[in-house]
């Protein structure tokens, strides 16, 4: 199984879902002796707030006196890049304007094929996305099922599941990657600094009804641990919040939005 994130997506990744046969993340709470470590980043974070709110009051001062220059225009921050190693193959399902930022692999149908994933970016959005003003650049997802002859089908494409560059605010792009394995994907967001939680949403696979539903979606947030021992984690779970059907009955991939579950 292959699965290919951001680059430098080790130092914010969250634990996947912990289910049978679904990849996991490592776990990226610290000890007390990384604490100092991490209260420098929160501080890096706010001094990049406090320059972010100065550019912006420089673009509204240059749009007073109409004069927008390229250097001026804000751009979201995140670890997202383009893959540029992808094949022909899955490019050719890439609309024009867009491009891959994460790609994993595994059997999502249980027919011992190999499927893949494919999460797109507007290749504008790193200055173009609005999720303040209710106006995000979307993502969408491709479910891509493997054939008998080596080539992709694209199964299902959802624009409403991956969270936008900027729905982290401040605190940045929460997209992490995504996992495929025995007929279950798994998504996960998260945000490392300032705030601390991760949130995986995982699907799976029906074969009676050739679809995938939500299996379950696990909200879990860290605080800063008041031990004194320094050899303790230094984020213990502050809150641990696993759904499943019980909780919101049966939902069909293609009908899942992650704006309106927010």
């Amino acid at each position: 199984m292959e699965t290919v994130f951001r680059s430098g997506v080790g130092a914010k990744c969250a634990a996947l879902a912990k289910l049978p046969g679904v990849i996991g993340y490592p776990n990226r709470r610290p000890t007390m002796t990384k604490y100092l470590y991490i209260t420098t980043l929160v501080l890096l974070v706010s001094c990049g707030q406090t320059n972010n709110n100065s550019d912006k009051n420089k673009v509204a001062n240059h749009t007073t006196q109409g004069t927008i220059t390229t250097a001026d225009i804000v751009k979201h921050d995140t670890f997202n890049e383009p893959i540029d190693t992808l094949s022909e193959t899955l490019k050719s399902f890439i609309p024009s304007g867009y491009s891959a930022i994460n790609v994993s692999s595994g059997d999502a149908n249980l027919d011992g094929l190999t499927d893949k994933i494919l999460v797109l970016r507007n290749n504008t959005e790193e200055t173009t996305s609005n999720y303040a003003d209710d106006k995000p650049d979307k993502r969408p997802l491709l479910l891509l099922l493997g054939q008998s002859d080596g080539s992709y089908k694209l199964a299902i494409r959802n624009d409403n599941v991956i969270e936008c560059i900027d729905c982290g605010g401040m605190f940045g792009d929460p997209f992490v990657g995504t996992a495929i394995q025995n007929g279950y994907f798994s998504i996960e967001h998260g945000i490392a600094g300032g705030q601390h939680w991760e949130k995986t949403t995982t699907f799976k696979f029906d074969k009676t009804q050739e679809n995938w539903f939500l299996y379950e979606d696990h909200f879990i947030s860290y605080k800063f641990n008041d031990s004194n021992d320094p050899d303790a984690e230094a984020l213990v779970t502050d809150i641990d919040n696993l759904k499943t059907t019980k909780d919101f009955g049966k939902v069909s991939f293609d009908k899942y939005d992650t704006y309106k579950n927010e």
